[in-house]
């Protein structure tokens, strides 16, 4: 009877990993979907086979098992035969056979995804500051400061009030500063209300 090493096909050293690799590829080799359309006899011995490989793999994948097991063995045994040699079970090619689906752990699916969640928390707030930041700038660039008109030409129109004009208009000032209090003005300006502040004007053309 061969040994849950030799069921496997790796040696009695392999690690965690080539445990789980080599009970993989006998998983996918003796899986039902692969053998569709094959004898009683070989579904037969198909499935007697994976119930070995799955005993295997019980036992070789728990550290405690496995090292209650190991002292079982009475001898080392040979290892198993190579495909070449005509070993394997009969009837199936061992480098054409059929996979099951890889067995996923929902567990560490889980762990994964809530490992992500730190990442997308920070892109989410970054991406607010962004689009805050952008909607902010775009205010200011729609002249929401009062400042806007400093250096401008501006001249005033009945009903609308004092409005930017080209600086060659005979009637234009131009902006020389923006103050919060008319008194502030310097001499010979001329103090022209804006929305809470005063335009200090002098002529544009520099008769006035």
């Amino acid at each position: 009877m061969p040994t849950h090493y030799e069921t496997l096909g790796v040696a009695p050293g392999a690690d965690a990993e080539q445990l789980r690799q080599a009970y993989l590829r006998r998983a996918r080799a003796l899986h039902p979907d692969h053998l569709a359309g094959a004898s009683d006899a070989l579904a037969s011995n198909s499935g007697r086979a994976m119930q070995d490989v799955n005993e295997a793999w019980r036992v070789l994948r728990n550290p405690d098992l496995r090292s209650s097991y190991d002292r079982s063995i009475a001898r080392p045994r040979p290892a198993p035969p190579s495909p070449s040699a005509g070993g394997g079970d009969p009837g199936i090619d061992p480098d054409d056979r059929p996979y099951p689906p890889v067995l996923v752990d929902p567990a560490n699916v889980a762990a994964h995804v809530l490992r992500g969640l730190p990442w997308v928390a920070v892109v989410a707030v970054l991406a607010a500051i962004f689009v805050f930041t952008a909607f902010a700038a775009g205010g200011q660039d729609d002249g929401g400061s009062v400042t806007r008109w400093t250096g401008k030409c501006v001249g005033t129109r009945t009903g609308v009030g004092t409005v930017e004009v080209p600086c060659t208009d005979p009637d234009a000032d131009r902006v020389a500063l923006v103050v919060d209090r008319q008194s502030l003005c310097p001499d010979g300006a001329t103090a022209a209300p804006v929305e809470d502040s005063w335009l200090c004007l002098r002529p544009a053309d520099g008769t006035r």
